[in-house]
């Protein structure tokens, strides 16, 4: 009996599911065929040490790419007051600074949006990555490009650009990803820790009398 039941729960512990999809299981890490999320272990590891490799990785895209993110946002709501550059220029600055924060701090959730559109299942990840691709091929194509859009879309010698929506929404993104996984590894500490003032043995008396330790 003993047997079988640490056989279930080594069972139990091996197998990973998604957070946003719990009927997908598998007995490996890997990642959510339909969304693209990491999959996590459906209960929690006494063995295992508390690190978890995607918190730390969103961390890093958030806080490197913030300071680029605040700079763009700057210049979209002030710099047509403050005079800085022209315009034009101005629409290069901020394509160059938007450039790492959509392809390197944002690109884990175009890739969960493109799954999202192989596996037929259009989720928060699919509005996230149309929505902030469109805006910024829009504005990319108006920098490169503005001969290409009607006159009326000139605005102060240059094509109204939106990298400020592009970068903000990525950076609230990852925030709101920091805060979620960093809720969730807190919750999977405090269920080891209740686990953890299990019992390690339990004492058995047998027929005759006698006591034994048992794990």
């Amino acid at each position: 009996m003993e047997a079988q039941s640490n056989s279930v729960n080594a069972n139990t512990s091996s197998i990973y599911t998604c957070p946003m999809h719990p009927e997908i299981r598998q007995n490996h890490p890997g990642n959510c065929p339909i969304c693209g999320m990491s999959l996590e272990p459906l209960l929690p590891n006494l063995d295992e040490a508390d690190d978890n490799p995607e918190l730390k990785d969103f961390k890093r895209r958030f806080w490197y790419t913030l300071p680029l993110t605040l700079i763009v946002v700057f210049l979209a709501m002030f710099g047509h007051q403050l005079n800085w550059f022209e315009m034009k220029v101005q629409s290069w600055i901020e394509l160059v600074l938007t450039l790492p924060i959509v392809f390197w701090a944002g690109w884990p959730f175009f890739v969960r949006c493109w799954h999202s559109i192989l596996n037929r299942s259009p989720n928060m990840w699919t509005l996230i990555g149309i929505g902030t691709g469109a805006a910024f091929i829009y504005s990319v194509v108006g920098t490169l490009a503005p001969q290409v859009f009607p006159a009326s879309f000139i605005s102060m010698g240059r094509v109204a650009v939106y990298f400020e929506a592009t970068a903000a929404i990525i950076s609230l993104t990852l925030l709101g990803q920091v805060l979620e996984l960093k809720a969730r590894s807190q919750t999977s500490t405090a269920i080891k820790s209740l686990l953890g003032l299990a019992p390690k043995t339990a004492r058995k008396i047998n027929k005759d009398g006698t006591e034994e330790d048992i794990p």
